[in-house]
């Protein structure tokens, strides 16, 4: 649950892009009154704010979340001491901002820390004290329910068979499947194959180009694997860049067949910033007579020497 919000690429730069209009309307309000000292507080965190929309959209991350919380929180501390009439309202719109931008332990903990600084930009003295009880009422009501949709989200993702980047299953998912398919093939007494895939470019394209980079890089290897497989063939997520692709009663030759069909797919793709997707392969066949330990072994032996290589 120490997680941030998720947000959309495209509704975080829609919220960054209104709120440095709002400020940047701001700053033309006091110029036209001829305020001239409080333009340059809400000019400058119209540009940061610009910064952080143009950054998000090139990559989100942590560092423009704690920017946007400290472009509301100078504003605030600017602003509260002039709005006496809705000084409730106004401490009461600064309760979610931390909810939305960081991670749960972090924004109940500065939300706390920051009632004391919000009670004293007010200029009241004690008589403010009043103001505590309807924040800390609404700051209560506002955690319990960011903690109760992290929750349900948590719940969601332990039960989902699916990989949370991908359309592949995932490790655990891919290893009870695996074991079946394992048991039907020695009943049966048919083959079952194994093609180990590795993505050697997917730490690089997340590092260079940001997390849409590699989430283009999985997408693309998994609509390959469904246009070019059967319904009932597989693919699972193994660790961050290796994946087993699940043959049942596949022959080696087959499996080959499938390998080269999959390598020419992703040839014809260039995607954008890192072009075609490199592929790093070994098949593993279920031999005669072999144990479920020892072929789950050998699949691990062969995926670590391809993340090695």
């Amino acid at each position: 649950m120490n997680e941030a919000p998720q947000w959309s690429v495209g509704l975080r730069a829609i919220s960054d892009m209104i709120a440095t209009l709002m400020l940047a309307g701001l700053a033309l309000w006091h110029y036209l009154l001829g305020e001239y000292i409080e333009i340059i507080l809400p000019a400058v965190l119209a540009c940061v704010l610009l910064f952080a929309a143009l950054a998000d959209l090139r990559r989100k991350s942590a560092f423009t979340g704690w920017l946007l919380l400290m472009c509301g929180y100078l504003m605030a501390v600017d602003r509260l001491p002039d709005l006496v009439s809705y000084h409730d309202f106004w401490l009461g719109a600064l309760v979610p901002l931390p909810l939305l931008l960081l991670p749960i332990g972090p924004a109940l903990l500065l939300g706390i820390v920051m009632l004391p600084v919000w009670l004293i930009s007010l200029h009241g003295g004690i008589a403010e004290l009043i103001h505590a009880l309807p924040y800390l009422t609404l700051f209560g009501t506002v955690s319990l329910t960011a903690w109760e949709h992290l929750r349900q989200r948590d719940l969601a993702r332990a039960t989902d068979p699916t990989d949370p980047d991908c359309d592949a299953i995932n490790r655990t998912t891919l290893h009870e499947r695996l074991s079946g398919e394992f048991d039907r093939a020695l009943h049966l007494n048919q083959r079952l194959a194994v093609l180990i895939l590795h993505l050697p470019q997917l730490d690089i394209a997340s590092e260079q180009f940001g997390p849409r980079a590699q989430l283009a890089q999985l997408d693309l290897l998994c609509r390959a694997v469904r246009t070019h497989c059967r319904n009932h063939d597989f693919l699972g997520r193994e660790g961050h860049a290796d994946f087993w692709l699940v043959l049942p009663n596949t022959t080696e030759s087959g499996a080959l067949l499938v390998l080269r069909r999959l390598e020419q797919a992703l040839d014809e793709v260039r995607l954008t910033d890192t072009g075609p997707l490199t592929l790093r392969t070994q098949l593993c066949a279920l031999r005669s007579g072999e144990n479920w330990d020892h072929f789950e072994q050998r699949l691990a032996i062969r995926t670590q020497s391809l993340t090695e290589a």
